[in-house]
């Protein structure tokens, strides 16, 4: 959601003017109200009845609502019958995903618009990756110019390998994927292993990286100001944690700091926190110093980023994962705060990492790489006034304003 609102922002500033087709009152794991205020009062959105499960499977499982439960990735807890059963359903009825009851919807208002202005170019935007199926439609019956946009993999996305899909179901979801592929005039994806995974199918393919607002962040003199060193040097992780992002080796080094220095820490989350991380924080001794606090809005997230004397970043501990970079990382390399890292080493990310001077990414199992740079960034907070804070700019070329001049580039090319 965030990519698109941003680039909603900022791409007047370079002569297009886009129109938002959205739903009205979707099923979501979360709500951050706070981010209303950013759609400029002369921004046209329209919002279209959908027709999502989330609802029915909420009453079958005895709850109300429409509030839809957090996809969890690399969780070994034990499931239920109902749990799989509905697994099964979603995995293979629901194809390419549980959000296809939009579709006729989008498509009904999207030709009204059509119809009605002058429109020069239409994006679709996954996941859901049933909303390239929106702009298959449309492309097909008016022919306009179409970018497809991949903010994550679509047949290759992580928790697919865990779900119970049959061969038909991959076939069907493969043949979908391709023919998007092939129809879009161009696709858009978030990282250069993305941009591989798809070449040869795609038509034109080009990055645009996620990013950060610079409105959200502080210059780097206000940044330090508010970074007084306080009584414990605090590790964050803001968003949700699941259980294949979890850095034991953490826990462990953060243990035998506190035994041999008896350092001064504190571990605190904002966001869910898988229960199989808590217990190993817990089998680490280390519940007294851990903190877990709910969902916040964003900026108050972000400014949570600011004060953090060190901030934990961590990419699944799964295979084929070389392609993930999640939009947390150009907000905590905007903060300027200290990170450690957990994920592949010659992954997307960990280049992202390289190319703007920061510390380096950590292997899941290299205990000694993790107590180093945890050591380290232990030292600088006991022996300054305040967390360390990184000067140099080259992150800067990830601002949302930079990628809306990367997507106008492409608009006004096609």
């Amino acid at each position: 959601m965030q990519r698109f609102l941003k680039f909603s922002k900022f791409l007047p500033e370079f002569g297009w003017e886009p129109i938002i087709v959205t739903v009205n009152n979707g099923s979501y794991p979360y709500f951050d109200e706070s981010l209303l205020k950013e759609v400029a009062p002369e921004l046209r959105v329209y919002r279209t009845k959908t027709f999502e499960p989330f609802e029915l499977y909420n009453l079958l499982r005895g709850q109300k609502g429409k509030t839809m439960p957090l996809v969890t990735v690399g969780t070994h807890s034990k499931k239920t019958f109902f749990q799989k059963l509905t697994e099964y359903i979603r995995a293979n009825f629901f194809v390419p995903d549980a959000r296809k009851g939009w579709v006729p919807y989008a498509v009904k208002q999207a030709e009204e618009i059509l119809t009605t202005e002058k429109i020069d170019a239409i994006i679709t935007t996954g996941p859901p990756h049933s909303a390239h199926l929106i702009g298959l439609k449309l492309k097909e019956k008016f022919g306009f110019k179409w970018i497809a946009d991949f903010r994550d993999p679509w047949t290759g996305i992580v928790y697919n390998d865990m779900l119970p899909r049959t061969e038909a179901t991959q076939k069907k979801d493969s043949e979908l994927e391709t023919k998007v592929l092939k129809t879009a005039d161009c696709t858009v994806v978030i990282s250069p292993g993305m941009k591989e995974q798809f070449e040869g199918r795609a038509k034109k393919i080009v990055v645009i990286f996620n990013g950060y607002d610079e409105s959200n962040f502080l210059p780097l003199s206000e940044s330090i100001s508010i970074n007084k060193k306080e009584e414990f040097f605090t590790i964050r992780y803001i968003g949700n944690l699941m259980a294949s992002q979890n850095p034991t080796n953490l826990w462990k080094a953060i243990a035998e700091l506190q035994h041999t220095n008896a350092a001064k820490i504190k571990l605190e989350f904002t966001g869910r926190v898988d229960t199989e991380i808590q217990n190993s924080i817990a089998a680490e001794g280390l519940s007294d110093i851990t903190t877990y606090n709910p969902f916040t809005e964003q900026q108050k997230a972000i400014n949570l980023t600011h004060t953090a004397s060190l901030l934990l970043f961590a990419i699944f501990n799964l295979p084929n994962v070389k392609l993930v970079i999640t939009g947390k990382i150009f907000e905590y390399l905007a903060s300027r705060s200290e990170i450690i890292s957990f994920g592949p080493v010659d992954g997307d990310a960990a280049a992202i990492l390289k190319s703007v001077g920061r510390k380096p990414m950590i292997d899941f199992n290299n205990y000694s790489e993790t107590l180093n740079q945890l050591q380290a960034a232990y030292n600088y907070w006991s022996q300054n006034s305040h967390s360390f804070k990184y000067s140099d700019r080259r992150f800067e070329k990830f601002t949302r304003r930079n990628q809306a001049a990367a997507l106008a580039g492409l608009l006004n090319g096609i």
